[in-house]
């Protein structure tokens, strides 16, 4: 008789699923990398979606930024421009009310017509000059100087002239007169007082020169202005010093000249002139109100 083995079925099972176990571990790890990549491929999904939403909003927000940074930037403009008409109106109302406060106080101000006339023994009605010699013992008599005299560096002499300025005073108040600038010379007025002149009257003062051949000993000194010029300047302002007006002369006293080593004197200026009238200067004070700035 003969015997057959037959197989056992865990031994079969066994087998099979020696067999099949990698293939069923393969298969589980694809489906559990596609289930990872499908997970990922949503997180990415997800990621960019919300990135974008990111961008989106912080787009807006740049724009919302933008705009109220030009809202910033326009409403200062608009205070800049507010502040500047605001002050180009304080400015105009302010050179208004000047104005009328100038205008008000201008017929306050006196008005003065002054000549200066020249005075002495020479020609009639032009500058004349007086010389003496000047020595160790003191001094000649003044002399009239009647024709050129050229003076050595070993002498000294001394000469002067004279001029009589009139002040006329042709406005309705009374005019103080203060002499600020003598043009190297003197007046017969006393020191620190003005010189007072009633409504429409005149008043006169002696102006009196005086120079030495040693203060005229270069060409330098000779054509300085301050040696010949008569610029005398005087202000002229009410009794109540509200406002205060500046005149100035400009006659030419032009008396001398040198040749080499000599001191040239002539007895009248190469443009005599018989008067000379001040001139008012630009720019009247107003002593009452604030220094006005421009």
């Amino acid at each position: 008789m003969i015997s057959v083995e037959l197989p056992v079925l865990g031994d079969v099972v066994w087998q099979d699923w020696e067999q099949w176990a990698p293939l069923a571990i393969s298969v589980l790890t694809l489906v559990a990398a596609l289930g990872a990549w499908i997970v990922a491929g949503r997180a990415a999904r997800r990621s960019k979606r919300l990135a974008d939403a990111t961008n989106r909003q912080t787009k807006v927000f740049d724009e919302q930024v933008a705009i109220a940074r030009d809202a910033i930037a326009l409403a200062q403009q608009e205070a800049q421009s507010a502040r500047a008409d605001a002050d180009r109106q304080r400015a105009e109302s302010h050179r208004m009310r000047r104005m009328l406060e100038e205008a008000r106080l201008d017929v306050l101000a006196p008005t003065i017509v002054a000549r200066a006339f020249p005075e002495g023994s020479g020609t009639p009605g032009r500058p004349g000059l007086e010389f003496c010699q000047l020595t160790t013992g003191g001094q000649d008599r003044w002399r009239q100087l009647t024709g050129q005299l050229q003076v050595g560096r070993d002498e000294t002499y001394a000469f002067r002239t004279a001029l009589t300025i009139w002040f006329e005073n042709v406005s309705d108040g009374v005019a103080q007169v203060n002499v600020i600038e003598p043009a190297g010379g003197e007046l017969d007025l006393l020191p620190g007082h003005p010189l007072v002149v009633p409504a429409r009257e005149s008043r006169s003062v002696t102006w009196m020169r005086l120079w030495t051949s040693r203060d005229l000993d270069s060409d330098a000194r000779i054509q300085d202005p301050a040696a010949w010029l008569f610029n005398l300047t005087f202000t002229v302002t009410d009794l109540g010093v509200h406002v205060r007006d500046t005149y100035a002369f400009d006659g030419d006293l032009r008396f001398f000249d040198r040749d080499g080593s000599w001191l040239v004197v002539m007895p009248e200026p190469p443009l005599p002139w018989t008067s000379d009238v001040a001139s008012m200067l630009s720019g009247r004070t107003y002593e009452s109100l604030p220094a006005s700035v421009s």
